[in-house]
């Protein structure tokens, strides 16, 4: 989880590259307004994405670190329950990316709400 991490977040700071740094000339040179607008749209759009796959992780290690660190309370314990509800602890060596996808979908459908209680 660690080298996806890294990986993403490298991913992630390779987008921030100004999208008008690539503008091409067009009409034999004669013009230089190509619009670079919906490159970055798209550049921030995946950025987002990655930084939830990030934060996913993030949660999924935070659960399994409070499960070994001891019990938690009030919000973190709410929120700690809701994800063991659709992803184990982790006890032995398996496949976590349908873990993280779970999570992510939970995030994404508003089922796991980082902001407020989720009551």
């Amino acid at each position: 989880m660690g080298i996806s991490t890294s990986a993403l977040t490298a991913e992630a700071l390779k987008l921030t590259m100004p999208a008008a740094s690539f503008s091409r000339s067009t009409e034999s040179n004669n013009q230089d307004k190509v619009s670079m607008g919906t490159i970055a749209a798209r550049d921030c759009r995946r950025i987002l994405e990655l930084s939830e796959t990030v934060a996913a992780i993030v949660l999924l290690a935070d659960c399994q670190a409070l499960e070994l660190r001891g019990d938690s309370a009030g919000r973190t314990r709410e929120l700690r329950e809701r994800v063991r509800k659709a992803v184990p602890s982790l006890e032995a060596d398996r496949r976590q990316d349908l873990d993280i996808e779970h999570v992510l979908a939970m995030y994404r459908t508003g089922e796991l709400r980082i902001d407020a209680s989720m009551d």
